[in-house]
């Protein structure tokens, strides 16, 4: 049987992920002929067609395919860890970091770590998208993403996780608000208020499931994808709103003031999770993002609480290698 090539791979890759030859050609620096004729010479090794030609500039991978592409995938990560191992120090590292946070966690997490990777390892190509935790777990999962930064009640069981730090459920209030003055609230407190909530799934079901189990009915009466456009309304004194991340400082868009007090009885319900592709080597870009990660939100350990492993929350650990 005649060999697989890693450029076969790497053609294979880059097709899946820009949707076409010439779009994958492209992006390995090669002329589309010689992408075209790599893809069709390893599809003769394998005995199975990998894409379906969908039209003239489109493909679409079959089952097979997205199966080989998980494999080369790791193989090719693999190869460049290979190569990076040469390297004397961390201070050397390079290669493209994919980065993966949900809508509410990124304001927290992607700044510090974009800063950090662009001032100690520039020569590492960052990348990040936010979107809501399915789908960012589904990219981690298919090796689209390194790594993704989501709540550990939002994390998918067959993914590694990585616990970065515990939070504390936040009420925001309006800075007038009866119970502004206090350092913590219950759920008891706020019966009966009208709630604001975010509406990207699954944070505005797992909020009320909570304030149902502290055995209140909530009173959810709008809902935003945008937390800024939230936190606007929360200070005109239109109701209340929950968070797991409150800012530094609570002024909002157009500058009222709103304040964050911990929920009591909620302090163990959530933690920050790095989810990674279980069994799979760790490239060590990916795991400097973690130390740095881990850092970070050790430093915020007033709004976060001491770092742990999430109870009852399935597949977690400290460190995978």
């Amino acid at each position: 049987m005649s060999e697989i090539t890693l450029r076969q791979m790497q053609y294979v890759v880059a097709a899946v992920d820009e949707g076409s030859v010439t779009a994958a050609a492209a992006s390995a620096h090669a002329s589309q002929a010689a992408a075209s004729m790599a893809i069709s010479q390893l599809e003769k090794v394998l005995g199975a067609e990998l894409f379906l030609r969908a039209g003239p500039r489109r493909l679409v991978p079959t089952p097979a395919g997205l199966e080989f592409v998980r494999h080369a995938r790791a193989i090719l990560e693999r190869v460049e860890e290979a190569r990076g191992a040469v390297a004397d120090s961390l201070s050397e590292l390079s290669g493209a970091l994919r980065v993966g946070c949900s809508h509410t966690l990124s304001p927290r997490l992607v700044p510090g770590l974009v800063a950090h990777f662009a001032d100690t390892y520039p020569a590492v190509d960052l990348s990040f998208r936010e979107d809501d935790p399915a789908a960012l777990q589904d990219e981690v999962r298919h090796g689209r993403l390194d790594l993704g930064l989501v709540y550990g009640r939002q994390a998918d069981d067959d993914l590694t996780r990585v616990p970065l730090a515990d939070v504390v459920l936040h009420a925001a209030l309006p800075e007038d608000h009866r119970l502004a003055h206090r350092e913590s609230v219950t759920f008891a407190d706020l019966d009966g208020e009208p709630a604001i909530l975010l509406s990207i799934p699954p944070t505005i079901e797992r909020l009320t499931e909570t304030m149902v189990a502290a055995g209140i009915q909530p009173r959810v009466r709008w809902t935003s994808s945008n937390i800024e456009t939230i936190y606007s309304m929360v200070s005109r004194g239109l109701g209340f709103s929950l968070v797991n991340s409150p800012p530094a400082e609570g002024v909002t868009f157009e500058g009222n003031r709103i304040v964050f007090r911990p929920v009591l009885g909620t302090e163990s319900i959530n933690t920050i999770v790095a989810v990674l592709p279980s069994g799979r080597h760790l490239p060590r870009r990916v795991r400097a993002a973690l130390d740095h990660l881990g850092r970070a939100t050790e430093r915020r350990g007033a709004d976060t609480g001491p770092r742990g492993d999430e109870p009852g929350d399935g597949r977690t650990t400290r460190w995978p290698t």
